[in-house]
């Protein structure tokens, strides 16, 4: 997610959004990606990973984008604000618990 310029350390803040529905929570969210190489670069070096494995996203960034985001849905809260149904356990088709996932 791309950072906001020009925050205090301690009140950093992100661009993005969610869109809630009451009894229901969180639909859709999104964010805006980071596009500005210097700050991906940075941002792997410190979190200790290896500029080498991101060689491709990288140079998706150094060979020319635009500032641009993306979005997900959740299907299941959608399904579950249009139907009524009470519990998201009742919309999800292929449930998942502890040992079964």
């Amino acid at each position: 997610m791309r950072m906001t310029d020009g925050c205090a350390p301690d009140r950093q803040t992100v661009a993005s959004f969610d869109i809630l529905a009451p009894e229901v929570g969180e639909i859709v969210g999104g964010a805006q990606r980071e596009e500005r190489l210097d700050v991906l670069e940075a941002k792997i070096k410190e979190k200790g990973m290896k500029a080498e494995t991101y060689w491709w996203y990288l140079d998706l960034r150094r060979y020319g984008t635009v500032p641009h985001g993306g979005f997900g849905l959740g299907f299941e809260r959608l399904v579950m604000m249009c139907t009524g149904v009470d519990n998201i356990r009742d919309i999800v088709p292929f449930p998942r618990w502890p040992g079964n996932a």
